[in-house]
């Protein structure tokens, strides 16, 4: 009978292939939250001298949460899915929508001229753009600038939170040539800027005074000089873009924020490779590799 149970036990198919559950990862809050101290300096050296991964560890710990991933959001992924699937029946162009990651979204609402600047460049700029602008949106929302009336606002924003969290501490499995060294940038650039503040500010409040930047000098070179990989004023140039689009309603906004992200999500998916869904497989699993 011990022997039944034990097989029983250690049987695959008894047990969940998936946590139901994703990750979360958010910069703005990663920024107010993370203050200097003599440790977090030793753990960056270790980090960057011998490759000992000790600090990225801790903000794991610390600063990530994790979700259920909810019906509503599988849905926003399946639909989107199944209406690229619909829109083409030649094999060759379909395999051209999995090359896409925000330009079909944004060709479908007829803005890619106006902001195609921000989904061709690398991805891993594109995340942080899309991450941060969403993040502006939302609070904008939050704060009666506009009324979200559905659950988009909230969908972009776990999906912009979870694709973070990839790329910052589920790198192999992202293809980013310098995601971490840009993401390091641009909190950097973030935590110079809120220090500038009076007073101490929440997320919220942050987000106003990011939305109220200039953004006619939001341009790389003229902001944080050459070496700098720092996207946060391009951000808020994106940010005040979606705000500002011509006759969009709030409802119309958020479902072009929610396709994009949808979209950089399976692009990300395909490009992973296999072993490295595989391994994600054995540690509870992945939306990403669910999604593939």
């Amino acid at each position: 009978k011990a022997v039944f149970w034990l097989i029983e036990f250690f049987q695959p198919e008894t047990r969940p292939r998936w946590s139901n559950q994703m990750s979360q990862y958010n910069l703005i809050s990663y920024c107010l939250r993370d203050e200097r101290r003599w440790y977090k300096d030793l753990m960056e050296w270790l980090e960057w001298r011998w490759n000992i991964r000790v600090k990225t560890m801790w903000d794991s710990w610390r600063y990530t949460k994790k979700i259920a991933v909810s019906e509503p959001l599988k849905r926003l992924v399946f639909e989107q899915l199944k209406s690229k699937a619909s829109s083409t029946m030649d094999p060759k162009s379909y395999r051209k929508l999995g090359e896409h990651r925000g330009q079909w979204a944004l060709q479908r609402k007829g803005l890619y001229q106006q902001l195609g600047w921000s989904v061709d460049c690398e991805f891993d700029e594109s995340i942080l753009l899309w991450h941060i602008a969403t993040d502006l949106c939302f609070y904008a929302s939050q704060d009666g600038i506009g009324s979200g009336g559905d659950a988009l606002p909230a969908l972009s924003r776990e999906i912009s939170s979870y694709m973070l969290f990839l790329l910052v501490m589920r790198p192999f499995m992202m293809t980013a040539s310098i995601g971490q060294i840009r993401f390091g940038d641009t909190c950097a650039e973030a935590k110079s800027f809120f220090r500038r503040a009076d007073e101490a500010s929440d997320e919220a409040g942050c987000a106003a005074r990011l939305r109220a930047v200039d953004t006619s000098i939001a341009e790389p070179r003229d902001v944080k000089g050459d070496r700098s990989k720092s996207v946060l004023f391009q951000a808020c140039k994106l940010a005040r873009q979606l705000l500002e689009l011509e006759g969009a309603t709030e409802a119309k906004r958020w479902r072009l924020v929610a396709s994009v992200w949808v979209e950089m999500l399976c692009y990300a998916s395909g490009k992973c490779g296999g072993s490295a869904h595989a391994w994600q497989l054995s540690q509870g699993g992945e939306l990403l590799t669910v999604v593939w």
